[in-house]
């Protein structure tokens, strides 16, 4: 019996493919990038009339009868002018006086009784000789509904019937958040090669704190099964190697701090040189609903799917935490909650709970998560912008995925917005920098903090190689600038917005030196007691040591002179309470030298 209960869905199967034929819509060209304008026919198998649309817009009996060849021009182009409805609280809005399209045709078959009989078939074109050019970056166009977008009550990009008045800054439509403020979209996107990509049906929702209420809104967008596919199946990113993928995020240009829009580019291109996870992201150019919408960062989305897709288990392994509280983004937070509350009550200069701390969090890239928050100079951190996840009871471990407010202030003093144990709620508190502070308590972890520190000033964070993250991150986006500028007038303009990233260039070429200072400054230990305790072998023919004592962790500098009271070697050298082992280099040649040490000198022979 259950064989023939098959055999009857496979029939139904093939007899809807056969149907879905018949009424499905054909383009006689795909969408994507095109020199000039041609002539575009739509098809059905079923011979039944087709309509369109220009705007977005789902087609129904009453849009426009296809009738003939549509020739691609700007008589094509959506009259909606969506970009003069205010989907931000009037002192955030503004409206240019034009803006560019591509053509987007969204068609249907549809039954003499007016009917629709199959899917909504939709291609978009961006044709050079019109002026729509994403000057070297890929596109992505989505269609959707007017009402889905822009009506009052159910509209999730406008201030709508959700916006107070009183608090007009995290108030409206576009901060309503789950599945019931997800809206149905069709996806687009183009490589600028080959015009490869995607095109299919998805969710879409807001995204982001201030991305929301900003003109240019932040969105995510979700691929399920319901809207006819479980991914978004191409490989975005050149820096991963993955092509599937379950949610995108499209952070707008006009979130970062000073409309720079780089910051959390190059901060991403650094966080992948160390051991956390960080997210792909590209720079493209977004049309919505056959408008201009300006230049947006495609980006991996931080949750359990993300950590399935790299890490390769299953995504209701992960518990991702969203917060210091322990708020689960994704699985349980049980476990973080309850270590978080251990540590407040526990001494970790006793090196027993130091080490049953390393069997909860992987301290490595603790270190490395903490060392780049602090060299970039996030100012929106750590109460905020912080995650982290835990394989089923494994340690845990930290994603970087918000460098907007950073790499910017160079006078932020990052150690104290780190370890405060003041609760000023933003963008630091007690709660946020205790799992820090507790750590800070450990000399083990200190050295090694700080040795960690060093190394990546040293390498990594060196301007040689952050300098070409800077010029990369602005190579690519630098043309398209005066389009965005035009469009939302963030930033105000070209001029501008050259300006503001040289203060991104010169916080990145200055940032080691100013963060040594600030390594000094903070573990420095007030009225030092510091002591060369001895030199051996003394005279030396070969290598030197030398023993140094001081009262508590600091740096310090150690000098050698010769005899004529010239310096041959300086260096700065990290010290932890007690004795200190050091080895001079072989390098010094034969004769008396000075070694000096705090307000200590010693003599020593090269042989």
């Amino acid at each position: 019996m259950l064989r023939y209960k098959w055999i009857w869905v496979l029939l139904l199967l093939v007899l809807r493919v056969e149907l879905f034929g018949q009424t499905e819509v054909g383009f006689s060209r795909q969408g994507g990038f095109y020199e000039d304008s041609f002539d575009l026919t739509l098809t059905c198998a079923g011979q039944y009339p087709i309509r369109y649309t220009v705007n977005g817009a789902t087609p129904t009996a009453s849009s426009t009868l296809y009738s003939q060849a549509l020739h691609l021009d700007e008589a094509l182009y959506s009259k909606s002018n969506i970009y003069t409805i205010h989907t931000a609280y009037d002192e955030l809005f503004f409206a240019p006086e034009s803006v560019q399209h591509c053509i987007t045709i969204r068609a249907a078959a549809f039954d003499e009784a007016g009917t629709r009989v199959g899917p909504v078939a939709t291609q978009s074109y961006f044709i050079r000789s019109l002026g729509c050019d994403t000057h070297g970056l890929p596109v992505m166009a989505l269609s959707a509904d007017s009402l889905a977008l822009f009506d009052y009550d159910t509209g999730i990009l406008v201030p709508g019937v959700h916006f107070d008045t009183a608090n007009p800054m995290w108030t409206g439509n576009f901060y309503e958040s789950g599945i019931e403020w997800e809206r149905p979209v069709n996806v687009e996107y183009y490589e600028l090669s080959d015009n490869s990509g995607i095109n299919q049906q998805a969710g879409l929702r807001t995204h982001g704190g201030t991305a929301r209420r900003n003109l240019q809104k932040g969105m995510k967008l979700y691929a399920r099964e319901e809207y006819g596919s479980k991914r978004f199946r191409h490989r975005f990113f050149d820096a991963i190697p993955n092509e599937s993928f379950k949610h995108l995020v499209l952070k707008p240009f006009y979130d970062q701090w000073f409309v720079t829009g780089i910051q959390d580019d190059i901060a991403n291109h650094m966080a992948r040189q160390l051991d956390v996870e960080s997210l792909a992201s590209r720079p493209i150019i977004l049309y919505l609903n056959g408008e201009y919408w300006g230049v947006y960062y495609l980006k991996e989305k931080p949750d359990a799917h993300y950590l399935e897709d790299h890490l390769g288990h299953s995504d209701d392994e992960f518990n991702v935490i969203g917060n210091w509280y322990g708020e689960a983004e994704d699985g349980d937070g049980t476990d973080f909650i309850t270590m978080m509350y251990w540590m407040k009550d526990t001494d970790f200069s006793d090196n027993d709970n130091y080490v049953s701390l390393c069997s909860k969090i992987d301290v490595d890239c603790f270190i490395d998560y903490y060392c780049l928050e602090l060299f970039i100079g996030n100012n929106d951190w750590p109460a905020n912008n912080m995650r982290c996840y835990q394989w089923r009871d494994d340690r845990w471990r930290w994603i970087f995925f918000d460098g907007d407010d950073a790499l910017l202030k160079k006078d932020f003093d990052v150690f104290y917005n780190a370890t405060t144990t003041d609760d000023l709620g933003w963008p630091t508190d007690s709660w946020s920098t205790l799992m820090f502070r507790k750590l800070l308590e450990n000399e083990s972890f200190k050295i090694r903090f700080v040795t960690r520190f060093n190394e990546l000033m040293a390498s990594e964070f060196r301007y040689t190689v952050t300098k070409g993250y800077f010029e990369e991150a602005a190579a690519a986006v630098r043309e398209s600038i005066p389009d965005q500028a035009n469009r939302f007038n963030a930033p105000k303009s070209l001029s501008y917005w050259e300006d503001k990233i040289r203060i991104i260039d010169g916080f990145l070429k200055n940032r080691a030196d100013n963060m040594k200072d600030r390594l000094r400054d903070f573990f420095v230990v007030e009225n030092n007691v510091l002591t060369i305790n001895s030199i051996y072998p003394n005279p030396s023919a070969g290598e030197i040591h030398f023993k140094l004592w001081s009262n508590g962790f600091t740096l310090h500098e150690i000098r050698v002179y010769d005899v004529m009271g010239r310096s041959v070697y300086a260096s700065g050298v990290w010290l932890r309470e007690g004795e200190n082992n050091f080895m001079l280099p072989k390098s010094l040649s034969p004769g008396l030298y000075l070694l000096q040490f705090g307000n200590q000198t010693r003599r020593f022979v090269v042989q």
